[in-house]
């Protein structure tokens, strides 16, 4: 009796550590061209407005989107609305998929979004096998770790070859994406561009923390090289 009651309390403890693990609750930070865009998850809604580079507030309005419910998957969290057009059909507000260290998670722009029931809804996920594309949101205490991370003013020619190279790769598999999607966040191309910009510098060990002015002064520092302008021939041709 003992060991069967040792098991159940094991079981229980298991499952409710998954459930922390997969807990997706507080504030997110999105880096944008010109600060942040914070998001707010609590139980029923998710909160979001614009930041500047400070934390400020860039003016005092929030939109706010009613969370009907949460889909806890195995590789990925369903925050879910009702349809107001017809209630008994339901449609995902967002998709994340938290990284192991838990200190971002990725805003998926690929993800299955139409209409349906939460049933069906849920059944769709579970057998999607896709790769996965998003957008990073970080929690605050780790921006200020990728701070430390190398400047890019900094930026070596050999390593903005490997920066180019990493942007390269990434920019062509989210474009096979974009083309079997006609739909979703990734339809402002700059914004698009941006975000996978600062992903490549992330990858390759750099501060992804920039603006639309630092970001764009790397490429002006070597696009103008003759060494970089064969390299970008040899991308092309990939």
């Amino acid at each position: 009796m003992k060991k069967l009651l040792l098991v159940l309390f094991s079981i229980c403890l298991m499952n409710c550590f998954s459930q922390t693990e997969q807990n997706i609750d507080g504030k997110w930070y999105l880096i944008n061209k010109s600060g942040y865009v914070e998001f707010t998850i609590t139980k029923d809604s998710l909160i979001n407005r614009k930041l500047f580079s400070n934390f400020k507030p860039k003016n005092n309005k929030k939109r706010a989107i009613k969370i009907t419910e949460k889909i806890l998957l195995k590789d990925r969290t369903l925050l879910l609305g009702e349809n107001l057009e017809k209630s008994s059909e339901y449609y995902t507000i967002i998709t994340l998929v938290a990284s192991k260290d838990k200190n971002y998670a990725e805003y998926i722009w690929n993800g299955i979004d139409s209409i349906a029931s939460i049933k069906t809804l849920t059944k769709i996920n579970q057998n999607d096998n896709r790769q996965l594309l998003g957008y990073n949101l970080y929690k605050k205490e780790h921006l200020e770790t990728l701070k430390r991370m190398k400047s890019i003013e900094n930026m070596t020619l050999q390593d903005f070859k490997k920066y180019l190279e990493t942007f390269s790769k990434n920019i062509k598999i989210a474009m096979t994406e974009y083309k079997k999607n006609i739909k979703g966040y990734y339809g402002e191309a700059s914004s698009f561009n941006f975000q996978i910009g600062l992903q490549s510098l992330l990858q390759i060990g750099y501060n992804p923390i920039q603006d639309s002015n630092t970001l764009n002064s790397i490429f002006e520092k070597f696009l103008r090289n003759k060494e970089i302008k064969e390299f970008m021939k040899t991308l092309k041709e990939k």
